[in-house]
């Protein structure tokens, strides 16, 4: 034995005990992590007939290994989608039990005579529950598919995703020791901005590299370079004043949305277990039995409260969101421990050196006892109903049941508001953080960096202003001065939406032009206000009619959506299988309206609405059977001629709004439909082969003369008498793609056109017979 190094007898021992308690533990039907508790604390040196471990501080180095690679595991089991797919009945109940019991906790901690930051932890700790351990139990149970367990498993979700909030939160208060509100919430401010940059650059980058490296990457490379990415963000989350939990909690979760992101989860998952074991087992060796003699009544009120507490707000918070009491008592009666999360936020007390030693034992002895009381509660949540509608009055069980019937039938009549709301914050949250990280990045590095190899300060000055501003100018546009579908579709549906429509936009622009004006401010201290004003509104002018940024914009959001719903567009293309078409055609959808009268609008270049509305015309139908197909912004257009246009549903249903409103435009009692319908329906019409539409799916090359061009440069109509419809990238269908879209290599265009675009196609080669 003298040859070997302690922490190599240290690995085997903590090894062969965490294969022994595994085995035991699954025998008697516990879990496994409780089981790696026991076995740690058996190995500290108050028990003799058991072999203690040699070097303990080798031991929390390895358990810290741990917390990054259990956090790293969340993180890929984690997705963004999930926060919409739990529903509001998880958000409500997550939101109600964290707020409720991390006042209590911080209310039980100062009643004990405990110091702040010791309450402040001890209510995050009991906030949250056991993810692992309820799951475990619902499995052995079978449960898992029962509706109570799919709200408890969906709050579970958002109990994570808020405690990493919350460790942000606590690591802000923990720099000073103290609370104060207003630095508080500037550095909480900054931290998140700071955070929403790394996952936009995160989202934008790591899919699209590992789409070009596809077929470098068996398993012993994506987990090496998934396992080096991991450690990456670790120092970055930390350089930047964030937790290591934290960090691999991001890059975990950025590389969940990928392709590649189940295979990397079975690839991760071995070591996890293994650095997992030793964190929990880890965790079982900071328990000292003088310490839980001595702290023995704090133990026991602190599991009172955890069980009471989580049990009785979160039965609360699914009533609130609208569950029947059922369903409400057995989400309650799951939910009534702590679990692995707490370990991670006391040991991020302890590692920051504000909480007490005796606070870490604490919390894993109630940890243990709320882990074995769990079984027992959820067996009998069903008969805490029955015991509850009892002795219920009636007029509160009335209350219960009006109550959450109207709930339950509410309809949505705001899902259009509530989709513009959430796109519109979402770009001026992630555009507000990516200005001020350019505004800064260019204060504090740009500025200095020219000052030194420019001797003329003006000249320097400028050059960084410059620079600045080209940088914040496709952000300027994205957040502030693009449009999209909803907004003008909730414009058209009334007139009461339309101011705060405007005061919305209006944020928006001042926002970009604060940071303009701060820029110019910073930089130039002494240049006069009136001229900051002018380049402010050329700033803005330019991001707004700039066909260049516009397009780049378009396509930096293609690039964005598409990586950032990767593994959904994955999964639907494997359930519609192989086919020759593109999913364009199934997005573009045809409505058809009459012409009741001309009034000036005598040609299809007249209808100025269709472009707003982003719809095109492809066919006009006369009272006298004759028909233009695909007609030219010069096509005459007659009273009762019926046209198709086609679009997305959205635009369809915008431009539909409009035509209810006006009294030359009358909508045919037809319903909508897709192109591919319509298209397979001309098989069955009388119209000859010259008279039909047809579609064609392009796939773009890097030889293809269509790439790197936008539409508005392709000449598609006069060349080959057709129109740009859609367009597939990576997965993802785009449909009426602005004018100023540049069109990629490997983009799949969908073009309509009749027989004549064909044989053009034909001819230059761009499609085979």
């Amino acid at each position: 034995m003298a040859g070997l190094h302690g922490i190599i007898i240290d690995l085997a021992l903590i090894l062969t005990a965490a294969a022994i308690v595994t085995i035991v533990f699954k025998k008697i039907n516990q879990p496994v992590v409780l089981g790696y508790i026991v076995a740690g604390f058996l190995m500290t040196p108050f028990f003799d007939f058991w072999p203690s471990v040699l070097d303990e501080e080798s031991i929390e180095i390895w358990g810290g290994i741990g917390i990054i690679f259990l956090m790293f595991a969340l993180g890929l089991e984690f997705s963004f989608h999930k926060i919409a797919s739990v529903g509001k009945t998880a958000i409500v109940t997550a939101l109600v039990v964290m707020t409720a019991m991390t006042l209590i906790g911080y209310g039980v901690g100062q009643a004990m005579g405990w110091s702040v930051m010791d309450s402040i932890f001890l209510g995050g700790i009991i906030s949250m529950s056991s993810t692992m351990i309820i799951l475990k139990a619902f499995e052995e149970l079978g449960l898992k598919k029962e509706k109570f367990a799919s709200i408890v498993l969906g709050t579970l979700v958002i109990e994570d995703i808020a405690g990493i909030f919350m460790m942000i939160i606590l690591t802000t208060i923990s720099v000073g020791k103290e609370v104060s509100g207003l630095e508080l919430i500037q550095n909480l401010s900054i931290l998140i901005l700071i955070l929403v940059v790394i996952l936009s650059v995160g989202i934008y980058v790591v899919p699209s590299f590992l789409n070009r490296v596809d077929k470098q990457m068996n398993d012993e490379t994506l987990l090496i370079f998934s396992l080096g990415f991991c450690f990456l963000m670790v120092v970055i989350s930390v350089s930047v004043g964030f937790s290591e939990a934290l960090g691999a909690f991001l890059a975990g979760s950025i590389l969940a949305g990928t392709k590649s992101g189940h295979r990397i989860e079975e690839l991760v998952a071995p070591i996890k277990n293994m650095f997992g074991a030793i964190f929990f087992i880890s965790v079982g060796m900071m328990i000292v039995p003088a310490t839980l003699i001595e702290y023995i009544i704090p133990i026991l009120i602190l599991t009172v409260v955890t069980i009471l507490g989580q049990m009785t707000f979160s039965m609360m918070g699914a009533l609130i969101s609208g569950q029947p009491l059922n369903l409400a008592a057995r989400v309650g009666f799951s939910m009534v421990q702590v679990g692995e999360f707490s370990f991670i936020i006391a040991s991020l007390g302890m590692s920051l050196g504000v909480t007490s030693d005796f606070l870490y034992p604490i919390i894993v002895c109630v940890s243990v006892i709320t882990t074995f009381a769990t079984p027992i509660f959820i067996k009998n949540g069903g008969k805490a109903y029955i015991k509850i509608s009892s002795v219920m009055p009636k007029k509160v069980e009335q209350f219960l049941k009006s109550y959450t019937s109207d709930k339950q039938i509410e309809n949505d009549r705001d899902a259009d508001w509530s989709k513009y709301l959430s796109i519109y914050f979402t770009k001026l949250l992630v555009g507000i953080s990516i200005l001020f990280v350019i505004t800064m990045a260019g204060k504090e590095y740009l500025v200095p960096f020219l000052n030194a190899h420019i001797q003329n300060k003006y000249s320097s000055a400028t050059i960084a202003v410059v620079i600045i501003i080209f940088a914040m100018v496709p952000i300027i546009n994205m957040i502030s001065t693009r449009k999209n579908i909803l907004y003008s579709k909730l414009w058209m549906m009334n007139v009461t939406n339309r101011l705060p429509l405007i005061a919305l936009r209006s944020i928006a622009i001042t926002t970009s032009a604060i940071f303009v004006l701060l820029t110019l401010q910073s930089i130039f201290t002494k240049l006069p206000l009136l001229l900051d004003a002018v380049v402010m509104i050329g700033v803005i002018t330019i991001s707004a009619k700039s066909g260049f940024v516009k397009g780049r914009v378009a396509g930096f959001e293609t690039r964005f959506v598409s990586n950032f719903n990767q593994n959904i567009l994955r999964k639907a293309e494997a359930e519609r299988g192989e086919r020759n078409s593109v999913w364009v055609e199934d997005e573009v959808y045809l409505m058809q309206f009459k012409l009741v009268k001309i009034y000036k609008r005598k040609a299809v270049k007249d209808f100025i609405a269709s472009r707003v509305f982003h719809v095109m015309f492809i066919k006009i139908e006369s009272e006298n059977g004759k028909c233009i197909n695909l007609p030219m912004a010069d096509s005459r257009v007659k009273e009762n001629d019926i046209i198709t246009v086609v679009g997305s549903k959205q635009h369809l249903e915008a431009y539909a709004l409009f035509c209810e409103k006006q009294d030359y435009l009358e909508i045919v009692d037809k319903p909508i439909i897709t192109l591919k319908e319509f298209l397979y329906h001309q098989m069955f019409d009388k119209a000859g082969p010259e008279e039909r539409i047809y579609g064609v799916a392009l796939p773009i090359n890097k030889k293809s003369k269509f790439a790197k061009q936008a539409i508005s440069n392709c000449d598609f109509i006069s060349k080959y008498k057709g129109v740009i419809v859609g367009i597939e990238r990576n997965l993802l269908p785009i449909v009426s793609p602005l004018k100023d879209f540049i069109i990629q290599e490997g983009d799949i265009l969908w073009v309509l056109g009749n027989e004549i675009m064909v044989d053009n196609l034909i001819q230059d080669k761009l499609m085979k017979k």
